[in-house]
Formats: C-alpha cells, structure tokens, sequence
C-alpha cells in the first residue's frame, strides 16, 4: 500500500515536548454533497525524534498516552501503543538513520514512524514457533488501514484507528455493538 498524497514538512519536538505537544489546528472545507457540517478541525503532532535504542518503543506509547486523550481519542490508546511499539521495533530492527513519531487527526487517527531507509516492510510468514514476524499482521489486523510513503529522508510506515470502529475483543465482540 502506497499513500501518495505529498506532506508538507510540519515542526517537530522531543519526547520532551509531549506534555503539551501543541498540535498544529486547520480546519478543512468537507467534499460537497457531505454531511451538514461543512468544516472539520484537523491536528498533526511531531513529529517527535525518537532515540535509536530499545526505549524509543516506551517514548513512542508516552506519546500516544499524552496526545491521544487532548484530541478526545482516549479509547484508542491501548491499541495504538501496541501497534506504534510494533512499527517502531520494526524500524529498528530493520532500518537506520533518524527515527520520528508523526501524529495525525482529521476524521481518524493516521500515526506515522518514519526512518532513515527506504526499503520497505514486508510482512512475514511466520511458523507456529517463530518468536518474531508477526508485527506487521497484527498491524493489518488491528488497523483500518495501513501502509508505506516515501520521503525525501527514508520513508514512513503509517497506520489509521477509526474513533468511531473499534477492533474486536477477546471474545470476538465489538466495542458498542450490541448484546
């Protein structure tokens, strides 16, 4: 999956910066022939700079912790820490250079961890014994989508949680659906 819209360069922070990590607000005209609402507020966070070491997986749900609740989006933390510590394990076990966190709200929640390479993900076959290469299936799973873009420095591996749909439970329910 390639998202080939071009992102404008946004500025960024430290982990430092979470506590008030001053999403950037714009509010985007809907498509004609939408809902009655003609306006939607949207917000970018980061990107952050995340360390090149096992803690930036812990840096990166801190992230998600602190910004998801300021934009109203508390029920998708636990999901969204689990599925940015698989991008960004991922990233450093397989990729080099800077390591940054991007946040993003329109509608949905889009997280971006971005890296210094340009190769891209590729998901694995892994076996019943195999201690790894489930990520990027767990990915596919618990997202609405995901993908891969290419950037000027590497590239960028994303995933989008809707506000409004959430991934099943143990037992196969649904958050909100009815018993």
């Amino acid at each position: 999956m390639d998202r080939t819209a071009p992102r404008e360069t946004l500025p960024g922070g430290t982990i430092a910066d979470v506590a008030v990590p001053g999403p950037q607000r714009s509010t985007t005209a809907l498509p004609s022939g939408a809902a009655a609402e003609t306006r939607v507020e949207s917000f970018v966070g980061g990107p952050w700079s995340l360390p090149w070491s096992p803690t930036a997986c812990s840096s990166a749900r801190t992230v998600i912790r602190d910004v998801l609740p300021q934009w109203g989006l508390d029920d998708l933390v636990p999901t969204a820490e689990l599925l940015v510590s698989e991008l960004v394990s991922n990233a450093l076990r397989h990729a080099s250079g800077p390591l940054r966190l991007t946040l993003e709200r329109v509608s949905d929640l889009r997280c971006l961890v971005s890296d210094g390479t340009t190769d891209l993900p590729r998901p694995a076959d892994a076996g019943p014994e195999d201690e790894s290469g489930r990520g990027l299936t767990l990915v596919d799973m618990l997202a609405a989508q995901w993908g891969c873009e290419g950037g000027p420095e590497g590239k960028s591996v994303w995933f989008e949680l809707s506000g409004g749909s959430c991934a099943p439970g143990p037992d196969g329910d649904t958050k909100g659906e009815a018993a």
